[in-house]
């Protein structure tokens, strides 16, 4: 038979008509059909099988011509049939012999190949490629239902394997009358099915063949995409292409990975590893069709709404996947909508004039309701960190998120201070909320306490530090039309309030003892020097206002006013410090009293006595000896350590 097939192209001249050549490949097939009635021999139908179409494609490549159509086709469609006709008979007969044997090199891959010549013979046709995908699915199902109504032994699988030729090859029908170079991602769903036959039948050479046809079809696919234009959104080949290779690669991702969980089946080489990474691979594809339709159809303005909807939306059909199937891979997807809204989250603030801009109202709800419902569903699925980290993210997210929405609208309304105050104060109450929380507080803070209040609260007061800092800096308390009042001001208002649930916060904490060797650290050194910092920002805002000092570091520094105002407020808060630690026996409080006493010492001979002169020198001394005194007598030793009063 080899011999036969060998025969004309070893005396081809090159001259030769193709009619006689595919009658002659007709006259031998038709032989293989009779003895396939006759006998199960697999290797003669794979034998002419592989001459029959490697021959065609070769002579289609180098010789095929439009005008060739009406007399190449007949010849393709009988090559198709007669291989199919022997893909039934071989699955009849060798039925008697093992249960439910099909041939998944020839129910598979005679439409595959059939398919790509006949995408080659009518190429010149709009729709040649679509009719020739809705008749073979015709053909398919109508044969799956012939052999379904003869009740064979043994035709359960073929029917099943037909019935999904039938389905694939009319569902892509529809994309294929859009655009014909969707035949090389159709390939992706043949593969798929290849699998599924080897898993049923327990052929490892089917199975890794229709593995490797997910690669293949999408370098394929991808040659094929080049120049090309997406006119309709969704119903176009980049997007439908991009689904049937997800669809493939989901599909044998299920497949290998419930081959891979029986390890004393046909297939115990089929990793898992394998089928995570066909999930991976599926998912991917559904990923980069979703981002390619956004890019080509959804305006600019609007991409990061409609990217975060998309996101979320993965997330939740992952979850699903995972809870109604059963399957441990899709709690991957489900669960990285954390990062990825971290990620669309900055181009959020980088790109738009305000978080809910732009359809953000209506993405982002959806985005954090669908990460709360996600995270609820699997975080006892995830190694405990990641879940930490996600619940953290969520969190500062959220707040960040708040407080650029909250800034945007109080600018609109007034400038000065007043956006300033808004990134402080959604912090403070997001941590003056973690604060009173509880192990009553409900999910997800009461499952994760110690997460939202450390790990969630320790970054959020390290900004509020930094916030307040640099408010001090550069703010100088403009919080027109109101006036500016000491302490009944937004800023000074927001900066006390921000003190305040610091305070709550690390009372909150280190009562739980989660703080560690930072508790003493916090309380004695950073709340003290923040509350340094906030009182004397005030007092430098009040002199900016009420005495017309420019609000520079140069001119402050230069300013005999605000120098003896330093000296007296200093030795003011020092007497206040140490008197308060006299009366409540803290130590270590009446000794930063001292020490900052000692600075306002040596500043008087430093800086007083040889840059300010006149009535503010006189004042300054006079009124810093004054409070000396007062120190003398209220509190002139450091109360005991509390070992030395018991």
């Amino acid at each position: 038979m080899a011999g036969g097939f060998l025969a004309p192209v070893l005396a081809s001249t090159g001259r030769g008509s193709h009619v006689m050549l595919f009658g002659y490949y007709l006259c031998l097939n038709l032989g293989i059909l009779a003895l396939a009635w006759r006998k199960a021999w697999r290797p003669l139908n794979l034998l002419g099988f592989a001459f029959t179409f490697a021959i065609g494609t070769l002579w289609g490549a180098r010789f095929y011509r439009p005008e060739h159509f009406a007399t190449t086709e007949p010849f393709l469609v009988a090559s198709f049939l007669i291989y199919v006709g022997i893909a039934v008979l071989y699955a009849l007969r060798r039925a008697l012999e093992v249960r439910s044997y099909v041939d998944g090199t020839l129910v598979f891959g005679t439409p595959l190949l059939a398919f790509g010549l006949q995408g080659a013979l009518v190429r010149d046709s709009e729709y040649g490629l679509a009719l020739s995908a809705l008749a073979l699915g015709a053909f398919y199902l109508a044969l799956a239902a012939a052999l379904w109504s003869r009740r064979r032994a043994g035709a359960l699988l073929l029917v099943e394997s037909f019935l999904a030729l039938g389905v694939a090859f009319g569902t892509i029908a529809i994309p294929l009358a859009l655009d014909a170079r969707l035949t090389s991602a159709a390939w992706a769903l043949e593969g798929a099915a290849i699998v599924w036959v080897g898993a049923r039948q327990g052929r490892r050479l089917a199975h890794w063949l229709g593995v490797a046809l997910q690669p293949a079809a999408a370098v394929a696919f991808l040659a094929g995409q080049e120049g090309l234009t997406a006119a309709v959104p969704l119903a176009n080949s980049a997007f439908l292409g991009c689904l049937l290779l997800a669809v493939a690669g989901l599909f044998c991702a299920r497949v290998v990975g419930r081959a891979a969980a029986t390890p004393d089946g046909a297939f115990a080489g089929a990793t898992a590893l394998v089928a995570n990474l066909l999930f991976g691979w599926g998912v991917l594809w559904w990923v980069v069709g979703g981002l390619h339709e956004i890019a080509e159809f959804v305006p600019g303005r609007h991409e990061i709404g409609a990217t975060l909807g998309f996101a979320a939306a993965t997330a939740v059909i992952a979850s699903v996947l995972r809870t109604r199937l059963a399957w441990p891979a899709a709690v991957v997807p489900a669960t990285l909508l954390a990062p990825a809204m971290a990620l669309i989250g900055a181009g959020a603030l980088a790109d738009l004039p305000h978080p809910l801009a732009r359809y953000g109202w209506l993405a982002w709800p959806f985005a954090f309701g669908a990460l709360a419902w996600t995270l609820r569903r699997h975080e006892d699925e995830l190694w405990a960190w990641y879940a930490r980290a996600a619940h953290v993210a969520a969190l500062w997210l959220a707040v960040v998120l708040a407080s650029r929405e909250v800034a945007w609208w109080v600018e609109r309304a007034a400038a000065g201070v007043w956006p300033l105050v808004a990134w402080g104060i959604v912090p403070t109450i997001a941590l003056a909320a973690i604060s009173r929380a509880s192990e009553r507080s409900g999910w997800p803070v009461a499952r994760h306490l110690e997460t939202y209040m450390v790990r969630g609260g320790l970054p959020m007061a390290g900004y509020l530090l930094a916030w307040l800092v640099m408010a001090n800096a550069i703010a100088s308390g403009d919080s027109a039309p109101l006036p500016y009042v000491p302490l009944a001001n937004p800023l000074d208002l927001a900066m006390l309030a921000a003190l305040a649930a610091l305070g709550f916060w690390y009372f909150a904490v280190r009562a739980r003892g989660w703080l560690g060797w930072l508790a003493p650290a916090l309380s004695a050194g950073v709340l003290g020097a923040a509350a340094f910092v906030w009182l004397n920002g005030m007092l430098l805002r009040t002199l900016h206002h009420w005495a017309d000092i420019p609000y520079r570091l140069d001119a402050m520094l230069r300013s005999t006013l605000v120098q003896t105002s330093f000296s007296v407020f200093w030795t003011v808060l020092a007497l206040a410090a140490m008197v308060l630690a006299t009366r409540r026996g803290l130590r270590a409080l009446w000794f930063a009293g001292a020490v900052l006493l000692g600075v306002v010492v040596v500043k008087l001979f430093a800086v007083d006595l040889s840059r300010i002169g006149g009535i503010e020198r006189i004042v300054s001394f006079i009124a810093v000896g004054a409070l000396l005194l007062a120190i003398g007598y209220f509190s002139p030793v450091p109360p005991r350590w509390p070992r030395e009063r018991e």
